[in-house]
């Protein structure tokens, strides 16, 4: 007589329910991307305590410009992506079909077309920012390119139905960024050698999209005809402005300040203190792997919400598991900023311990604006979208006028925080008090 077997527990079942939507969102399992993250972290540890001073600080100035110009790359997938997961009217039907069988084709062009157009932006943007050296930006516009490549790359992988292909391609490139990053930075400690590291390991990424395929123009053309609707192409706007005004409240610090303590243009007129540059920059990194590690749950959140046509109590459930992830990382990141930023700095870490501190407390309204970001587009709350970004934009703006300092920058970014989390909430209550009967 067989036993019969033991009753799964509850517990068990709503955490793999919820990995599940992670994997349905993201394309990869929660342990891929827990990998990607921590061959991350140690990377920029291995960086920070090889490269030469001020080195560092310029270093994440840089990433920060690329993954600001890929921004536009990223939107274009998960535009699509989102868009077709949800349900739509039986009248919109061959529509709906039509974009779903020209995202990846539509997702390619857009690429191409991107990477040419960064070329012309990243010119214009490059005076702006004061990187210190030439060779900084070439090889930044070289690494933006490897991007819109690999994007390509992940399109093709999507495409051929390959998408746990593309993850380990993931971890392979995470892993060569390491291992390049321990040996050549030790030799040349210079900002240029670890963005040739993320160059050289980008190609990794480039392997999908170097496969011998053509389509013709007319085929091109008919893709990016289908996308020529209006709900699509609102949607599509929507979720651009989310995710760059998700950017540039987590980032934009981090390159303005190149602007304002990361550079000089005169040592006899101002002298550029690069080990506060360097702390400053590390702190932050701290501060935004607060943000970074409970991605997760915003996608969870976003997952269960898009699929509800109202907002109910249920669909709120993990809002309040990140809001408590949230202040919870903040607390514990105050708490243990001491031997952090040691395992960054080494014996020269108070500095770094100190800018935590107030990065710790910056996070919080910074996270929430992140979650009404997604909120907003799950519950396709447009007229919020479109203020996360362009207050995105305006708080970028606010910090590269008035950040001139590190105890600024960071005074400026809570307050700006603030005041753009109290505007999203104002808009949604009117919005809603003048649905009421």
């Amino acid at each position: 007589m067989n036993a019969e077997a033991p009753p799964t527990p509850a517990k068990s079942v709503f955490v793999r329910r919820q990995l599940d939507y992670f994997q349905k969102e993201t394309g990869e399992s929660l342990n891929i991307w827990a990998l990607i993250a921590l061959l991350n972290f140690v990377t920029q540890i291995v960086f920070r305590r090889e490269l030469a001073p001020g080195e560092f600080g310029t270093l994440n100035t840089a990433l920060a410009i690329i993954g600001m110009m890929t921004v536009p790359l990223a939107a274009a997938p998960q535009a699509f992506a989102w868009y077709l997961a949800r349900k739509h009217p039986v009248e919109r039907h061959e529509c709906v079909e039509a974009l779903r069988a020209s995202r990846f084709l539509v997702t390619e062009t857009l690429a191409w077309a991107w990477g040419a157009l960064s070329v012309v932006l990243l010119f214009v943007i490059f005076p702006l920012l004061y990187l210190p050296r030439f060779s900084l930006d070439l090889f930044t516009l070289l690494n933006v390119l490897i991007a819109a490549g690999g994007l390509i790359g992940a399109v093709v992988c999507q495409s051929s139905g390959q998408v746990r292909l593309w993850g380990w391609l993931l971890v392979a490139t995470a892993l060569t960024r390491l291992i390049l990053g321990a040996g050549l930075s030790a030799v040349e400690p210079w900002a240029e050698s670890g963005l040739a590291v993320f160059l050289l390991a980008g190609c990794i990424t480039l392997a999908p999209a170097l496969r011998e395929r053509s389509t013709e123009i007319a085929a091109r053309l008919q893709a990016l005809r289908a996308v020529l609707d209006h709900d699509f192409l609102l949607y599509a706007g929507a979720t651009f402005s989310v995710l760059l005004g998700n950017f540039l409240f987590v980032n934009a610090d981090r390159i303005v300040a190149q602007s304002w303590f990361g550079w000089s243009i005169n040592n006899n007129m101002g002298y550029v203190d690069w080990p506060m540059f360097d702390a400053y920059q590390t702190a932050g990194l701290l501060g935004r792997a607060l943000l970074w590690g409970t991605q997760p749950l915003l996608l969870v959140l976003f997952a269960h919400r898009s699929c509800l046509d109202k907002t109910t109590a249920a669909s709120l459930k993990f809002f309040w598991i990140y809001l408590g992830a949230l202040v919870g990382g903040a607390i514990l990141l105050g708490i243990f900023r001491g031997p952090l930023s040691w395992l960054f700095c080494g014996s020269h870490f108070a500095v770094t311990s100190m800018f935590t501190l107030n990065f710790a407390a910056v996070m919080v309204p910074l996270g929430l604006l992140q979650a009404l970001g997604y909120f907003a587009l799950a519950s396709r709350r447009f007229h919020e979208c479109f203020v996360l970004g362009g207050g995105g934009v305006g708080y970028t703006l606010l910090l590269y006028l008035v950040g001139r300092q590190p105890e600024l920058m960071l005074s400026y970014m809570f307050g700006g925080g603030l005041v753009l989390l109290m505007l999203v909430l104002f808009i949604g209550v009117v919005r809603w008090g003048r649905k009421q009967p």
